[in-house]
């Protein structure tokens, strides 16, 4: 399961499909299993946009391609972002549809896995409870067509619009971590929760995408969830850092710090979304600069051979594939790139503008890793 990650950046004046065509034709080995665009605010007209760039993808490949297209301004302002996804060239992949869903399939003998786009919900405007419930009842439906298990699922992407804000008294991304948890609740999770990234996304949407993994017990290999020393783990907060009424139950964000999956192509490292928290409290007094220093502090903590042996995981050491930068305050844009292109000077780096999910952070990075 190792990705060769491709990141292309479109300017600002030039035509998305035409620009699609062409960062697709340039991929010289490999298979494109998925693609990812960011850098739209437009969520009125999502998804008719969402159709658009689907169908210039099955036209520059020849057949459909997982698609997954992120409301989260590009900084600095204007253009997109394109990742495109590829496999081994001797890989074997399906491409596959169910109830709209667009997903790769990549399985032999030993191993299978599901690249899954980011799944929108039909209606933007519904309260982000429902919104979640239509979306995970669809990817339930995926998983078990292909006899995978919610606790399969070891990385997911979670973009929830206006994150921080509340409707009727509960706060949308508490809204989405009780659908969530009541989705991963068949679950047995005995390699631990997804690495998973909830962030902000432009509009009212919901949006989730995801891979799924399993291997065979005898084909050897593991997955490790990765926790961090400097952090508590997200799944196991207590009740005052979550937001709801006093009454409700709070819900847990349910995932890992970090998952990784040794399979036979490689290693490979979800990072997930990762912010100025140290304990289970936010470093809310700090600027934006100081967030990002005392992020990428967490990530390199979570990610030091010494802390994969204290989980249990050999000590690979691993290599920054592609990195993605959420910030909250476009001002705050020069100053975060500055420390960030110090600290991973060789390293393809998105940045969007993206609401954190708690209201004093300003800064969230994910990434991937590889051996």
């Amino acid at each position: 399961m190792s990705f060769k990650i491709n990141s292309y950046i479109i300017k600002r004046n030039e035509e998305r499909s035409t620009r699609i065509k062409e960062c697709l034709e340039s991929i010289q080995t490999g298979q494109v299993c998925g693609i990812v665009i960011c850098g739209t605010s437009d969520t009125e007209e999502y998804h008719t946009l969402l159709n658009n760039l689907k169908e210039s993808a099955r036209k520059a490949l020849g057949h459909n391609i997982p698609v997954t297209l992120i409301p989260q301004p590009l900084l600095p302002e204007g253009g997109f972002a394109i990742e495109i996804y590829t496999i081994d060239p001797s890989a074997k992949i399906e491409i596959r549809e169910l109830g709209g869903v667009c997903y790769g399939v990549i399985s032999d003998e030993e191993e299978s896995l599901l690249f899954i786009e980011g799944i929108p919900s039909s209606d933007f405007t519904e309260s982000i409870r429902t919104q979640s419930q239509e979306i995970f009842g669809k990817l339930e439906a995926l998983l078990t067509a292909h006899d995978f298990r919610v606790d399969d699922i070891v990385r997911q992407w979670n973009y929830i619009g206006n994150i921080v804000s509340h409707r009727g008294g509960k706060q949308n991304y508490q809204e989405f971590n009780d659908a969530r948890t009541n989705f991963y609740k068949s679950g047995k999770w005995q390699n631990g929760y997804p690495a998973a990234t909830g962030i902000g996304a432009s509009g009212e949407g919901v949006i989730v995408g995801g891979i799924a993994f399993r291997r065979r017990e005898e084909s050897g290999g593991e997955i490790y969830p990765i926790d961090n020393p400097l952090q508590v783990a997200a799944h196991v907060y207590s009740r005052q850092v979550l937001i709801d009424d006093d009454q409700a139950m709070k819900s847990t964000p349910k995932f890992e710090r970090a998952k990784l999956i040794e399979s036979k192509c490689g290693v490979c490292c979800f990072v997930s979304g990762t912010a100025a928290i140290r304990g289970e409290e936010s470093k809310e007094h700090s600027s934006a600069r100081q967030q990002t220093i005392m992020t990428i502090e967490n990530i390199t903590r979570l990610v030091a051979p010494e802390n994969l042996s204290r989980c249990g995981c050999p000590p690979h050491k691993l290599e920054y594939r592609q990195i993605q930068l959420f910030i909250k305050r476009k001002e705050d844009y020069e100053e975060v790139k500055r420390v960030v292109e110090k600290a991973y000077p060789q390293v393809t780096v998105v940045y969007t503008l993206a609401d954190v999910c708690r209201s004093e952070l300003l800064v969230e990075i994910e990434g991937i890793l590889t051996t």
